[in-house]
């Protein structure tokens, strides 16, 4: 069985995404060096999620999920490897009932708790443009005053997933301190490969010999782009529901695939709520250091600092919307030719597969099999194709 498991439970956006495909793309590599993430795909740590807050077994989440928390802890205790990671952001968002619940799986093994975590100005912006990517209407200032309001009492699901003292204190009742870290971020214009340097060296792992550049998909996006999103979600009216059809269109292909890709400014903060964000991120801080827990990186870090760039604090114009979204409709045609080019393409192979299934396997076979172009040459020799 693995002599340690790391339960790494967020939080969202503070690079939980990153981390995740450097280590499932390079899984291989990981467990050459003592490290295996239990079960065969990473959907099974977000379906164990579901399981872990009570969700599974409830429309319109997949049936996957009915169980997935006893599967993937028991394929972590039972793998031979040194060490076992379970790693999805989500678990932040557990009560602390489902989070000691979930805990027990492990029994007396030595399991260790990982939050990483990212300054409060960032998280506030980064929290908002994720809601408008999943479909809600809300401004950035109906946001910021919705969150402050719950902000003593720590309720909803912004604080839930962020007040690192608090899910330290839902997931960690049965760890020891010294077997819970907080990874912090480094603060912008820091070195990009800093938290995968923290992140793998308190796994044992050694960060340099891992590719970190090709898992740097940005799916950010800019000022006028969030803005343009957050008025099509008004204007989509009841079309597009969540759950449904919505995060397939407008979220994979509208916001990653071509908002994403424009220029655009950063998402800031107006001076109020900067200035609310940099006090209570002190708090938090001030909490986090009477815990007496491992702190990889500077609990500094996680103090907010204010941003100079007033000009990504101004409305967005007209004529920025404007050009948005004459440059995403333009981009949508081009999807949308390349999946209707795709299609016919699919269409033709299957209606060549059900008229002549012996050649379309041997064709296709010999595409990537060298030894098989003798035989396909010799076939098209015999057919007159």
């Amino acid at each position: 069985m693995s002599s340690v498991v790391y339960v790494h439970v967020g939080t969202p956006k503070s690079g939980t995404t990153f981390l995740q495909q450097v280590l499932w793309s390079q899984r291989a590599l990981a467990a050459e060096q003592g490290v295996v993430l239990p079960l065969e795909h990473f959907n099974n740590h977000y379906w164990a999620t579901l399981d872990v807050r009570g969700l599974a077994g409830k429309e319109p989440h997949p049936t996957e999920a009915m169980g997935a928390w006893d599967r993937l802890s028991s394929a972590a205790l039972a793998d031979p490897a040194p060490r076992a990671l379970i790693s999805h952001e989500l678990f932040a968002g557990a009560s602390d009932t489902q989070a000691r619940r979930a805990m027990e799986r492990f029994g007396a093994a030595e399991v260790h708790l990982v939050v990483t975590a990212r300054d409060l100005v960032r998280q506030v912006t980064a929290e908002w443009q994720e809601h408008v990517k999943h479909r809600s209407t809300s401004t950035l200032s109906e946001f910021v005053a919705n969150l402050r309001e719950r902000a003593e009492d720590r309720s909803g699901w912004f604080w839930r997933v962020q007040d690192v003292a608090g899910i330290i204190d839902r997931w960690g009742k049965s760890v020891p301190a010294e077997r819970i870290h907080i990874v912090t971020l480094p603060p912008s214009g820091g070195p990009p490969g800093l938290l995968w340097e923290r992140f793998a060296r308190l796994l044992g792992l050694e960060p340099g010999s891992f590719d970190t550049t090709s898992q740097r998909q940005n799916t950010s996006l800019g000022l006028a782009q969030t803005e343009l999103l957050r008025q099509v979600n008004l204007a989509l009216g009841d079309r597009l529901p969540v759950p449904g059809p919505y995060p397939g269109v407008a979220k994979d292909v509208l916001a990653h695939k071509i908002l994403a890709a424009q220029a655009g400014l950063p998402l800031q903060l107006d001076d109020h709520d900067v200035a609310y964000a940099v006090a209570t991120s002190q708090l938090m801080v001030a909490e986090l250091s009477e815990l007496d827990v491992d702190i990889v990186g500077s609990l500094g870090e996680l103090i907010s600092v204010a941003p100079t760039d007033t000009e990504a604090r101004a409305e967005v114009t007209t004529d920025q919307l404007a050009d948005s979204a004459i440059a995403a409709i333009a981009d949508l045609l081009a999807v949308m030719s390349e999946r209707e080019k795709a299609g016919r393409e699919t269409k033709a192979l299957v209606t060549d597969l059900k008229s002549h299934p012996f050649r379309t396997a041997v064709s296709q076979a010999a595409d990537t099999r060298p030894s098989l172009q003798k035989a396909k040459s010799t076939w098209g020799k015999f057919t007159g194709r």
